[in-house]
C-alpha cells in the first residue's frame, strides 16, 4: 500500500499537483513516525524534499533530504541514487560544495566495495562526484574522475549512462574554456540523446549551441538554436524559455543585431528572476545587455549591466571561464573610461579566476 502511495505522490509531483502530493506524503510521514518505520519515514521525507524543490524552496528541500538520509539509516546508495544526488546538488547550491564532495565520495566508496558492484551505478556516482568537484573549484579532480569513467568502459555502458557522461564532459570542458573538447562531447551527447529519443533533447541542442557560441561558430550555433526551438516542449516553462532566450541573445549579439540581442536578453532576465538555481544564465544575459550598451556608448547602462553580470556569475558555482570573461570585459570598459585602478583590479581578477 505504501509503495502505491509513494508512486501516486511521485505522479502528483510530476503533474505539478504539489499540494496534493504534500498532503499524501505528510500523512505517510505521520503514520511512519507513529509506527517507528524509519525506512518509510525516510522515503516520505525524500518526497517532501522533492515537493519543496519544485516550489523553489531549496533550503527547505535540502533540510528534508538530509533528514531522509538520517531517518532512513543512510540507505544503500545503489538503491537511492536520486536522494543522494539531489542532496549533493543542494549542498553545492547552498555553498557547501565540500559537503557535497564528502557525501558523494562516501556513496562511491560504498557502491564500489561489494563483489557484485554495478559498473553503471559506479559510473553514476563518479559523474555526480565530478559535478561536486567542479562546484568546489577542484577542476583537476573533476577531470580525473571523468577520465576514470572513460578508462573503465563508460562509453560501453547503456545509453542513459553514456548520455550523462557526455553531458558532464561537455559541461566541464565548457566551463573551463576547452572549446574543442566541449564541442566533441556535445556532439556525442546529441547523438546519444537522439538515439534514446530523449524528452530533453531540447536542452541538448541548447548545450550544443552554447559551446558553438563560445567558439564563435555563429552560423552552426544558429542551426542548433533553431532545432532547439523546434524541439522545445509545449508549453515551455519559464526557466527553459529563459535559457533559450539567453542563447538566442548571445547569437544575435554575435550577428551584430543589437536590438534583437537586447530584447532577448532583457526578456531572459525577467523570466529567470525567480529561478534560484541558475544565476549563471542570468549573468550571461546581463553580460549581453552590458555589451550592447557598451557598443552604443551608453556608459551608465553598460556599467550597471557589467556589475549585474559579475554579481550573478559570482553566485554560480563552477563557471570560472564565464566569470573571467565578465571581469575582463568590465576591466577593458573601465580602462576606456579612465578608471585605471578599478580596471586593473578587474583584469587581475580575470587572470586569477581563469582556469
Amino acid at each position: 500500500m505504501h509503495e502505491s502511495l509513494l508512486t501516486d505522490a511521485t505522479l502528483l509531483i510530476g503533474l505539478g499537483r504539489l499540494d496534493e502530493a504534500d498532503r499524501v506524503l505528510s500523512e505517510m510521514l505521520g503514520e511512519a513516525t507513529a509506527a517507528g518505520d524509519q525506512e518509510l519515514a525516510g522515503r516520505a521525507l525524500e518526497g517532501l524534499g522533492a515537493v519543496a524543490s519544485e516550489r523553489g524552496l531549496e533550503a527547505q528541500a535540502l533540510h528534508l533530504y538530509e533528514q531522509a538520509i538520517e531517518r532512513g539509516g543512510r540507505p544503500d546508495p545503489a538503491e537511492r541514487e536520486s536522494l543522494y544526488t539531489h542532496t549533493a546538488r543542494l549542498r553545492s547550491f547552498s555553498g557547501d560544495a565540500g559537503g557535497a564532495v564528502t557525501l558523494i565520495e562516501e556513496c562511491l566508496a560504498r557502491v564500489s566495495s561489494g563483489p557484485d558492484a554495478d559498473p553503471a551505478v559506479i559510473a553514476h556516482y563518479s559523474i555526480t562526484l565530478s559535478y561536486a568537484y567542479a562546484d568546489a573549484g577542484q577542476y583537476g579532480r573533476a577531470n580525473s574522475v571523468l577520465a576514470g569513467v572513460l578508462r573503465d568502459g563508460g562509453e560501453d555502458l547503456d545509453l542513459q549512462v553514456r548520455r550523462r557522461l557526455y553531458y558532464a564532459l561537455t559541461r566541464l570542458n565548457m566551463n573551463i574554456g576547452r572549446s574543442e573538447q566541449a564541442i566533441e562531447y556535445s556532439e556525442k551527447n546529441l547523438e546519444t540523446a537522439i538515439a534514446l529519443d530523449s524528452q530533453d533533447v531540447f536542452l541538448v541542442y541548447l548545450q550544443c549551441a552554447h559551446v558553438r557560441l563560445d567558439a564563435n561558430h555563429t552560423e552552426r550555433a544558429g542551426d542548433y538554436l533553431a532545432e532547439a526551438r523546434r524541439r522545445a516542449p509545449d508549453p515551455l516553462g519559464s526557466v527553459d524559455a529563459g535559457f533559450l532566450l539567453v542563447e538566442e541573445a548571445r547569437f544575435s549579439l554575435q550577428q551584430g543585431d543589437h536590438d534583437t540581442a537586447l530584447s532577448r536578453a532583457s526578456a531572459a532576465v525577467e523570466l529567470l528572476a525567480d529561478d534560484p538555481s541558475g544565476p549563471g544564465q542570468s549573468g550571461l544575459a546581463h553580460l549581453v545587455i552590458a555589451r550592447v550598451h557598451d557598443d552604443r556608448g551608453d556608459a551608465d547602462a553598460a556599467d550597471r549591466g557589467y556589475r549585474l553580470a559579475i554579481d550573478s556569475l559570482q553566485r554560480q558555482t563552477g563557471w570560472p571561464t564565464d566569470l573571467a570573461k565578465a571581469y575582463r570585459r568590465y576591466g577593458k570598459f573601465l580602462r576606456r573610461r579612465g578608471q585605471l585602478d578599478e580596471a586593473m583590479r578587474m583584469l587581475e581578477l580575470a587572470s586569477d579566476t581563469a582556469v
